[in-house]
């Protein structure tokens, strides 16, 4: 499998909306001396009705909206599963529920780019009696060596797979912005998305 994650912008377009709201309390509800009434305005700041969305910043633009994190084989790039989060949400936290949502078999291997990379997500894959195909990334102690830039270049040649899934579901299908309000509804869609998608493959390779 290839996992991997995309941003799809909110069916709302973000605004900022403040509400101002000034109580009038009674003094029989005071509760010390002094505070019998109260015009101290409430504010309440809000950027949506699309509440479970969230902030990302990519480079120097920022999406409002939410992340689907979906895997695909790693032959012919079906969607094998997925689901979403707000945006905000990292790729790394998400690899063991995507995992478990598709029942890979044993031994297969798992592709992931350098967004993935922990300790825990390779305990994760070993816990499961999976191949680790997660990319190597550099740290503090010290560049790549030969070994993990080769190894590095070869997950490069697999991920473009599922990159393709999501052009199409964009392009293709509309997805580069919900339809719908809510990380249910929008998961939802997301799951119709990919068994359109997987059927039109599938007619394809057959003709093929």
């Amino acid at each position: 499998a290839v996992v991997d994650a995309s941003v799809v912008e909110s069916q709302r377009k973000p605004r900022k909306v403040i509400d101002v709201i000034t109580e009038d309390r009674a003094e029989d509800d005071a509760e010390e001396p002094g505070d019998a009434c109260s015009d101290e305005p409430s504010v309440k700041i809000s950027y949506s009705d699309d509440e479970e969305a969230g902030w990302l910043h990519k480079g120097r633009r920022a999406f409002y909206g939410y992340k689907i994190h979906v895997a695909t084989d790693s032959r012919d790039g079906f969607l094998l599963g997925g689901h979403v989060t707000p945006a905000n949400h990292s790729d790394t936290g998400e690899l063991e529920r995507l995992v478990d949502s598709v029942r890979l078999r044993r031994g297969a291997y798992v592709f992931a780019d350098k967004g993935y990379t922990s300790a825990r997500n390779r305990d994760v894959l070993h816990e499961r009696k999976l191949r680790d195909g997660i990319m190597d990334r550099a740290t503090r102690s010290g560049p790549l060596n030969r070994i993990e830039q080769t190894r590095n270049r070869l997950i490069s040649g697999v991920r473009p797979l599922v990159e393709r899934a999501f052009g199409t579901l964009k392009r293709g299908y509309g997805f580069a912005r919900a339809r719908y309000i809510g990380i249910e509804k929008v998961e939802a869609e997301l799951k119709l998305i990919a068994m359109a998608f997987n059927l039109k493959k599938a007619v394809r390779l057959a003709r093929a």
